[in-house]
């Protein structure tokens, strides 16, 4: 006998899936070009400030499941989920679970942290960052050592926590991956615990627009005009 077939519902637009898989690329010339090529270094810097501006944004007003609203629960509710996660009548969530969100929060700002402290930085010869001269030397020193220790010291280890997370819940039945790829879910909606309306068929380029520009021009006046 055949499994019954649910239908597909949308829940990543293509703009966070875009920022989804841009993080690990930009994290890896990130690191490849650190120390050896700054002019590189600091071009992508700018793109992955201006990602994490624009996913800020994007969570106060994009589409329902990338809202921090839709995704960011009470204590309560996230003990409830850890317990109810033992059980066989486990809750399944369309967005990011009560621990999903958190880890969500955890890793933009790990990311905001690593990619501020870079603005500070300096290596003392040939490049400063593009805010090194608004704070004092000892403080530029503090950011640098801590730009060049947290990369592996606590933002690899995240990153290694967030891929374990994914193969754990995909041993339990649930292939996020597939989903961050397609942007749609196919559950059964009677086990779903956080189905929203419909989602908007057509994307909502009247916010996306303004919430890019914000955030790049954000950017463009750390690097250029403060």
């Amino acid at each position: 006998m055949s499994t019954p077939r649910h239908p597909q519902v949308k829940v990543w637009d293509w703009s966070i899936r875009f920022f989804h898989w841009s993080l690990p690329v930009l994290l890896y010339l990130l690191w490849h070009s650190a120390g050896e090529d700054l002019d590189r270094h600091m071009l992508f810097a700018q793109l992955m400030l201006g990602l994490l501006l624009y996913r800020i944004i994007w969570g106060f007003i994009g589409t329902p499941y990338a809202r921090f609203s839709h995704f960011l629960y009470h204590p309560g509710q996230v003990f409830a989920y850890l317990r109810a996660s033992f059980s066989p009548q486990k809750p399944v969530y369309l967005g990011h679970n009560p621990l999903g969100g958190i880890m969500v929060l955890v890793l933009l700002g790990t990311l905001l942290f690593q990619a501020t402290t870079g603005l500070f930085t300096t290596d003392d010869i040939f490049y400063n960052g593009p805010l090194y001269d608004s704070v004092s030397r000892a403080t530029s020193g503090w950011m640098t050592q801590w730009h060049k220790s947290w990369f592996y010291e606590g933002l690899l280890i995240l990153v290694g926590l967030h891929v374990l997370a994914i193969g754990l819940y995909k041993l339990r039945g649930e292939g996020l991956v597939k989903a961050m790829i397609t942007g749609h879910k196919a559950p059964d909606a009677s086990q779903v615990a956080d189905l929203q309306k419909p989602h908007p068929q057509v994307f909502p380029w009247l916010r996306f627009v303004p919430a890019v520009a914000l955030a790049y021009g954000l950017v463009w006046l750390i690097f250029n005009g403060l």
